[in-house]
């Protein structure tokens, strides 16, 4: 498969996705700081996002990495009030397998309205419609709303990697899930 670059915006039916632009740092450092003792649960970089600065270096690094087809990385924007609520990105390309994985977060105010599935739903099809065979998603074992979206999107749990990180101090596991373009028949004996 070819690299290229994904579309700077994504229309999906509740959510609007946005190639992240440098205005959003300040909101997004605020819903970072409002949320930290939730997210850092179970999201390792936002110990490392202590300043407004480190916010605005990260979307840096998101428009240097998006330029070498390394990682698409979008804020999630409500269709109908403009509001930010959160990222979805695509991440561990590997263009030569046709494969990928998405990652998100979102502010806690804003969970279990639909906005998450809505933008990983619209992230998916923009992947498959590039030509990628497979989307992945990899979580926490202990983070359940996470694991929730692709359970409810139709991602199928392949695995779970045993104590692969470290969080809070502690070995979590790993869960992944992937979906393919066309559906996985069983492995037929042999």
């Amino acid at each position: 498969m070819e690299k290229r670059e994904f579309p700077a915006t994504i229309q999906a039916h509740l959510v609007v996705l946005r190639k992240h632009q440098l205005e959003v740092a300040p909101t997004m450092f605020d819903y970072i700081e409002k949320d930290r003792e939730r997210l850092r649960q179970f999201l390792p970089w936002v110990d490392f996002t202590k300043t407004l600065q480190d916010e605005i270096n990260y979307l840096k690094m998101t428009h240097e990495k998006w330029a070498q087809f390394e990682l698409f990385d979008y804020g999630i924007f409500d269709r109908d009030t403009d509001t930010y609520l959160g990222n979805v990105g695509v991440h561990s390309i590997a263009w030569n397998h046709e494969r990928c994985e998405l990652g998100y977060w979102i502010l806690g105010d804003f969970e279990g309205k639909g906005f998450m599935s809505d933008a990983v739903r619209g992230l998916e099809k923009t992947c498959f419609e590039m030509g990628f065979n497979r989307v992945e998603i990899r979580c926490s074992s202990l983070n359940q709303r996470s694991a929730s979206i692709p359970k409810r999107l139709g991602y199928r749990l392949e695995g779970v990697l045993s104590q692969d990180s470290i969080e809070m101090g502690r070995f979590r596991d790993t869960l992944i899930f992937g979906k393919t373009k066309s559906p996985v028949c069983p492995s037929q004996p042999a």
